[in-house]
């Protein structure tokens, strides 16, 4: 790098500074862009090991439910307190409004559905607040749940949540889930009174 200065210099010496311009972006803008691709793979890769691993610690999805980000927020700020979780890292989140089999919704896009289904496979769902249909759905697209299933109806959820009797909304956990611990404080935290 040193040696391309002083060549720079040595060539510019009798050239006034647009000229000196033109030259160093003429002759050396692949050294230029090789420099700022370097720098910013550098800064990505500081990003990603200070701030962009953001792992989550439990992770609940409301299908169907009203879209309500504040009371989301709240949820997920009380059950971190509750269970000694990072608020940061807990994910309770609403925005998934999906039609399915003969239930078909208005002003739904399919983005819900593949986000609900990509994360599940992913494993990234830990907890999953469903009407029973959309339950019953889940299991006959080969969906593998846990033995736990609770109605929303036995829970104080019931307070902050829309249920149908004809369609119960129950609280059920994937099988593979990588928050075991997280998910038996989430059931507890649903129960308490």
């Amino acid at each position: 790098m040193k040696k391309w200065i002083i060549d720079i210099r040595e060539k510019t010496k009798d050239m006034n500074r647009e000229q000196t311009i033109e030259y160093v972006c003429g002759y050396y803008w692949y050294h230029i862009l090789i420099g700022c691709i370097l720098l910013g793979l550098a800064l990505l890769l500081i990003y990603h090991i200070g701030w962009g691993n953001q792992k989550k610690e439990f992770s609940c999805v409301i299908v169907n439910q009203e879209i309500d980000l504040a009371r989301d927020r709240k949820l997920s700020g009380e059950f971190g307190e509750f269970a000694g979780l990072s608020k940061k890292k807990v994910s309770i989140d609403s925005d998934y409004q999906i039609s399915y089999g003969d239930k078909k919704l208005e002003g739904v896009n399919e983005s819900s559905y593949e986000k609900f289904f990509f994360n599940w496979s992913a494993g990234e769902t830990d907890a999953m607040i469903m009407p029973e249909s959309f339950y019953e759905y889940c299991l006959l697209q080969n969906g593998e749940f846990s033995d736990v299933r609770v109605y929303v109806k036995d829970t104080w959820l019931k307070d902050v949540l829309k249920d149908d009797e004809e369609d119960p909304v129950i609280l059920v956990f994937a099988a593979l889930t990588k928050h075991k611990e997280a998910c038996d404080m989430f059931l507890k935290y649903v129960k308490k009174e």
